[in-house]
C-alpha cells in the first residue's frame, strides 16, 4: 500500500504559511540553502509560489556570490529599500547559511535529500529556521530539526 504524501504545491505552501507567521512580509528575505545536488532553484521558485497561494507578492533570485557584502549590496538593500508594502525575495544558492551570511536573511530554509545524508553539515542545519527534505521532489517533507 502506497504512503500518502503531501504534494510540492501544499508543502510549500505550508512553509510560506510558517515564514508569514514568524516574520511576517514586509519586504523579507529568505534565504534557500542545502545539500550539494539539490535543486535549490526549484525549492526557491516553489516557495515562491507557496506565497502566491497566501496572496504574497515574492520573488527569487539565485545568490551572485557567497560574500556578505556583494550579497546586502547586490540583492538585499536593494530589495528592502526600493519596494514598498509587503513582500518576500527568496535567494537561493549554496552557502547562504555560512557563519559570515546568517544574518543577512529573516528566515531560513535548509535543503537536503537522503543520498549522502551522513555528510550533512549539523551547524548549517541548526541555523536554518527549517529543513526540507527532497528525496522525492513531487513530496518533499519539512524535517523537523529538534533536538527531542
Amino acid at each position: 500500500m502506497a504512503r500518502w504524501a503531501p504534494q510540492e504545491t501544499d508543502t510549500m505552501a505550508a512553509i510560506a504559511s510558517e515564514v508569514i507567521a514568524q516574520v511576517g512580509t514586509n519586504r523579507t528575505v529568505v534565504a534557500v540553502d542545502g545539500q550539494d545536488g539539490t535543486d535549490l532553484e526549484r525549492v526557491a521558485a516553489a516557495l515562491v509560489a507557496g506565497f502566491e497561494r497566501h496572496g504574497v507578492h515574492a520573488m527569487a533570485a539565485a545568490a551572485p556570490s557567497t560574500d556578505a557584502d556583494v550579497l546586502r549590496a547586490d540583492l538585499v538593500t536593494p530589495f528592502r529599500t526600493t519596494g514598498a508594502g509587503d513582500g518576500v525575495l527568496v535567494v537561493h544558492g549554496a552557502g547562504l547559511l555560512a557563519p559570515g551570511t546568517r544574518s543577512l536573511w529573516r528566515w531560513s530554509l535548509w535543503v537536503e535529500q537522503e543520498a549522502g545524508r551522513l555528510e550533512r553539515r549539523a551547524d548549517v542545519k541548526i541555523a536554518a529556521s527549517a529543513v526540507l527534505d527532497v528525496t522525492d521532489p513531487e513530496h518533499p517533507r519539512r524535517e523537523w530539526n529538534d533536538a527531542c
